[in-house]
């Protein structure tokens, strides 16, 4: 789960907030989702008996969907990776039935992030870039600080509209 929104006046309200993953200890059921085995060791250590699964491993797709299909009222789901895989991950669990309240999410490594393109609908992957072209209609988008909790993906819009075109072109 993330914390609340920071009050700080500088700081939209949208945007998710990150925080170490900490044992829940009234958790029954440990469930480690991990991007990379290399970003959360320390933390799985400390678990004790936990469910790993590691993104990096054999049909990760199916044995995450086995995983959240078997989780019970009492399991805690702690997700480290990258805000593109931890997003992922997110909405698969809600859509498996676990609550925001039994989700920890913990940026643990950098990389891509998502970004959903309000011209064409695509929610495409992305790097920490401001400005990139949309792999799905080619206009060049500016990577707003808004942060769609739904979606798990930041809003992209057109960076200039007089040449939408423009990135595309070179």
């Amino acid at each position: 789960m993330m914390d609340r929104p920071s009050t700080a006046p500088d700081r939209l309200h949208s945007l998710p907030v990150y925080r170490e993953p900490m044992p829940r200890e009234m958790a029954q059921r440990h469930i480690v989702v991990m991007q990379s085995a290399a970003h959360g060791a320390a933390f799985v250590e400390g678990l004790g008996q936990a469910l790993l699964l590691n993104a990096e491993g054999r049909d990760f797709p199916s044995r995450l969907t086995r995983l959240l299909a078997d989780a019970r009222v009492g399991s805690h789901l702690y997700i480290l990776g990258d805000e593109a895989f931890i997003w992922l991950v997110h909405d698969q669990a809600r859509s498996a039935g676990l609550l925001d309240d039994e989700i920890d999410m913990t940026l643990s490594a950098p990389g891509s992030r998502r970004v959903y393109c309000v011209h064409c609908g695509l929610t495409q992957a992305a790097g920490a870039a401001n400005r990139f072209n949309c792999i799905g209609c080619q206009v060049q988008l500016a990577v707003r600080a808004h942060f769609s909790k739904r979606l798990g993906a930041y809003l992209g819009v057109c960076d200039d509209a007089d040449h939408p075109y423009a990135g595309a072109q070179s």
